[in-house]
């Protein structure tokens, strides 16, 4: 299920969307102003953990 980032072009407020089916995204609307005037913003990728190194809480090998 995606969460998207909206910026509402009215009061300028920033906001994530669940959106479950794609006719979901014309009923998007403002949480702060209930305007509908939103663009849909890029989001910085999640970053995912698994990689080789050691992890950062310790744990190495003794």
């Amino acid at each position: 299920m995606p969460i998207y980032e909206y910026r509402c072009q009215s009061c300028g407020h920033t906001f994530e969307e669940l959106i479950l089916r794609r006719s979901d995204e014309a009923e998007v609307a403002c949480p702060r102003c209930q305007k509908r005037d939103v663009s849909k913003e890029m989001s910085a990728p999640a970053a995912v953990g698994g990689g080789c190194g050691p992890s950062p809480g310790g744990g190495g090998f003794s």
